[in-house]
């Protein structure tokens, strides 16, 4: 498109490339907001009333609602009449403590009783019987308009009420937090009751169980001293006795045994008299003296004597008497060690029997002992519960007419004198901000999903294109012909001013460049290409340019319903049917300088007419006979006619009307026109209102001086 541009004298270079950066930033602008605000006035103006007109009728009919407020505070400092233990210890304040205790103050059993105690449901109904169901829906309502909640990070609970009557919003705040600090009262007293209850039955178990404690300690000392006869210590030195005389009775008899086994063995090797050397007794010993006397003597007498003399056979008889003797005595002796022997071994094995049974009666007292240990402990220990047990029922008996609750009221409410709701003056004030914001917001939706094109720098960003004149609306365009009318005044208007603004950027500009040969075209009917298109072609002449307008669209010519078009000679349609030749066509001169070659009557095979070579032929000819060939042409979008006409033009400018026509169809038109080769030099905006975004780049100049 650009290449276009520059190929048929349009905008290059630096001072292009700037205009399509401008139009290209994206900037805020505020005066588009305020254009589309005051646009859509009416839109943001209706959703403001009818949002005020809404939240009135509400707040007429809304029944006013009045909150009254108490507070409880859970109290951290406890009174201490006494060190007993409570049943029911004291809250150890903390978050989650605080948020249980509200859950506590929303439960439905304690807002049933207040309903009950105040006689919510009664009032309701209007009777003194309330049905189950009715007394529910008003716990459930009651439930609804109630709000508890932490004051701050303090230890405070707000209870808020909402009701239509001021009186029994404050009565059920304060009832409510009656009701509260009894419900801990009653919790204390019943659980202390309970524990009472509890621990006295407990008692009489504990007692009967400390008594058959008692009793079969009893029993069983008493059975261990039957069946033993001792107790266990006596019975364990006794042990100790009999064992130590064991030791000694067994070392006796090992003794006697050895000394009977040397005997014995001396006695069977070498005989008795080798036994009476070992042995020895008073009895043997005299004997022994005696026969060595004898011996001595009969040695004297045997060798004084002889063998044969009585004395030394007396004497040999004495030897003979003693020896006999002595032979006795060893053998008594040697019965008597035997018998010690024998005897050591009897005491020792009664001894040990006796020991046995001492040691099975020690082990009786023993395990009687560890079971007398156990019944012992475990009466111990039933004595030391029924004690403690006994000493709680006395502390428990203690506190059941004293209990002290864990919160306190510290705010108590009263009747509001204004309701909390409705607020009127607020919510109207709400009611009108969002009824404006609702209607801005409208208003931008509005604009924002039609996307119409509003100033020129919208038209020059989606179209890439210069925008080479504004054309403001006549304020006569209604009444018709306004145009001709216009163009015949002599003074200047705005509108003409714009028009000359438009012929100057196309002819007068150099870096525009003059186009000889120039088509005007839309995308749409009815955005003022027409009258453009003429009134440019009027404005002409006024700077020594000589111009004709040869109006093309052959469907719908708007140059035929507004211009005298009597002294033209020929049709258009005519012509390019082939029914008259070239020379017997002659543009219509209307007194204001404007000369017109247009189509006398309407044809539906416009595009087959337009394809035909005889047009060539036509704008050929008009461009030797003036300086300036202005083409007013079909709309892009409607039908391929301007596509057909542009190949016999220097370059195209397209109209777009301002706020009207869809940013989609401008750029749609643009791209059919690229498609088709038809070079657009740029665009003009039309009908542009003082109310326009677009307005703002035209009423800059004031003519009333």
């Amino acid at each position: 498109m650009r290449r276009a541009v520059a190929e048929n004298g349009g905008m290059t270079g630096p001072a292009a490339e700037a205009e399509h950066r401008r139009g290209t930033e994206a900037t805020v602008d505020l005066g588009f907001i305020a254009d589309v605000i005051r646009r859509r006035k009416w839109l943001i103006l209706a959703c403001t009333l009818l949002a005020l007109g809404g939240m009135y009728a509400y707040v007429k009919r809304a029944v006013p609602v009045y909150t009254a407020y108490s507070q409880v505070i859970l109290d951290t400092r406890q009174e201490r009449v006494t060190d007993v233990e409570q049943i029911v210890s004291d809250l150890a304040v903390s978050n989650s403590v605080i948020a249980g205790e509200i859950v506590s103050l929303k439960s439905n059993t304690l807002i049933g009783r207040v309903v009950d105690k105040l006689n919510l449901a009664g009032e309701a109904k209007g009777q003194g019987g309330v049905p189950p169901e009715l007394r529910d829906r008003m716990i459930q309502k009651v439930t609804g308009n109630l709000t508890v909640a932490q004051v701050g990070i303090s230890y405070a609970i707000g209870i808020s009420y909402k009701a239509n009557d001021p009186k029994q919003a404050a009565r059920f705040a304060n009832a409510l937090a009656e009701e509260y600090i009894a419900d801990q009262v009653a919790t204390k007293r019943a659980s202390t009751l309970r524990a009472t209850a509890w621990l006295q039955k407990r008692l009489g178990e504990l007692s009967s169980a400390v008594e058959a404690a008692d009793q079969a300690i009893l029993d069983l000392r008493a059975k261990t001293a039957d069946e033993v006869g001792a107790n266990q210590e006596t019975t364990a030195q006794y042990l100790v006795d009999l064992n130590s005389r064991l030791v000694a009775t067994a070392s006796e008899r090992s003794d006697a045994r050895v000394r009977y086994e040397i005997v014995s063995q001396r006695l069977k090797d070498s005989g008795l008299t080798a036994v009476a050397h070992v042995v020895s007794s008073p009895l043997l010993e005299t004997l022994q003296r005696e026969r060595i006397d004898i011996a001595s003597e009969q040695a004297q007498t045997d060798a004084r004597l002889g063998r044969r003399h009585p004395d030394t056979v007396r004497l040999d008889a004495r030897v003979k008497d003693l020896d006999e003797r002595t032979e006795a005595e060893v053998r008594r002796i040697i019965e008597s060690m035997k018998s010690d022997v024998d005897v050591a071994t009897q005491r020792e094995a009664a001894l040990q029997n006796q020991i046995k049974d001492i040691e099975k009666r020690l082990v009786t007292l023993s395990a009687a002992a560890v079971k007398l240990n156990q019944l012992e402990r475990e009466a111990s220990a039933m004595r030391m519960v029924y004690e403690n047990f006994l000493s709680r029922l006395t502390e428990t008996n203690a506190q059941s007419d004293f209990q002290r609750p864990d919160a306190r009221i510290v705010t108590v409410a009263v009747p509001p004198t204004a309701p909390t709701s409705p607020r009127k003056k607020l919510l109207l004030m709400v009611a009108g901000v969002f009824g404006l914001s609702l209607g801005i917001a409208g208003a931008f939706l509005h604009e924002a999903v039609t996307s119409r094109v509003h100033a020129s720098g919208e038209l020059r960003q989606i179209t890439a294109c210069p925008v080479l004149g504004m054309i403001p609306i006549e304020p006569r365009r209604r009444k018709r012909p306004w145009l001709a009318d216009v163009l015949s005044r002599g003074d200047y208007s705005p509108y003409l001013d714009a028009i000359s603004a438009l012929r100057a950027q196309l002819f007068d500009v150099r870096s525009v460049g003059r186009p000889k040969v120039l088509m005007l075209t839309s995308a749409l009917q009815g955005e003022g290409k027409s009258s453009t298109c003429a009134a440019l072609a009027a404005v002409l002449p006024r700077v020594s340019i000589s111009a004709v307008l040869l109006d093309l669209d052959l469907r719908r010519s708007m140059t035929r319903s507004v211009l005298d078009l009597s002294s033209q000679q020929g049709c258009v349609v005519d012509y390019l049917a082939g029914r008259i030749e070239l020379s017997e066509l002659k543009p219509a001169e209307l007194p204001f300088g404007l000369r017109v070659l247009a189509p006398l009557r309407s044809s539906p095979n416009s595009a087959d007419l337009l394809a035909s070579p005889r047009l060539g032929e036509l704008v050929t000819m008009l461009s030797r006979q003036f300086n300036v060939v202005l083409i007013d042409a079909p709309p892009v979008l409607d039908i391929a006619d301007a596509l057909v006409l542009s190949r016999h033009v220097d370059t195209t400018l397209l109209v777009v009307r301002s706020g009207m026509t869809p940013k989609t169809l401008v750029t749609s038109a643009i791209e059919r026109l690229e498609e088709a080769g038809a070079p657009v030099i740029g665009t003009v905006m039309t009908q542009v209102g003082k109310g326009h975004t677009a307005a703002r780049e035209l009423y800059r100049y004031d003519y009333a001086r």
